[in-house]
This record gives structure tokens, sequence and C-alpha cells, in this order.
């Protein structure tokens, strides 16, 4: 059986977030509630905002899409571009996404 084609492959992404300490509430709800959006969208599979035990000052996002066009349509949707704009003002720097193929 052949490998899937790179646009047909799962994609999974490992996201850290620091939000600033002094609005950590809203930046967890806006994260929420872009998760919340996000769930609903038939491309996603899972989203977990999870907090690493060692770094209780930092966030981490896991996603997974079926694929890079779901996640691709994902990143166009009105509440992930306008979360993302509000989300700057609740974070101590940019989130560094990283994006992860299936072995």
């Amino acid at each position: 059986m052949s490998e899937p084609d790179e646009a047909d492959r799962p994609l999974f992404l490992v996201v850290s977030i620091k939000p600033r300490l002094d609005r950590l509430d809203e930046a967890e709800a806006q994260l929420q509630s872009m998760r919340h959006n996000t769930l609903n969208e038939p491309g996603c599979v899972f989203m977990h905002l999870t907090q690493p035990q060692d770094d209780p000052d930092s966030w981490v996002m896991l996603e997974m899409f079926r694929s890079r066009a779901a996640w691709d349509d994902h990143m166009l949707q009105p509440y992930n571009t306008e979360g993302n704009r509000i989300l700057e003002d609740l974070l101590r720097e940019p989130s560094d996404l990283r994006l992860l193929d299936e072995k």
C-alpha cells in the first residue's frame, strides 16, 4: 500500500503558549473559546489545552487535524483569525507552533 499524499495525511500540532501572568484568565477564556469553535470543525480530530507540570507559567495546545488542508481551512476561520489577533495582547511572546507528521 502506498503512503498517503501529504495533503491527505493527518497533521499534528504542538503549540507552546506563554500567557501574560497578569492576564491569565483572559488568555485562557480566549483560547477555550477558540478551542470550542475548532472542535466543531469537521477537520479537527482533537484539540487540548494543557499545562506542563514542570512549567506552570506556560501552556501547550495539542492538536490533530485530518489533513493539512483541514488545518489550512481552520486557520482562515474568523474566530481563529480574530482570536489570534486578540491573543497578541494576552501573551508574553508569540506562540511557538510545531507541525508534525505521523511516523
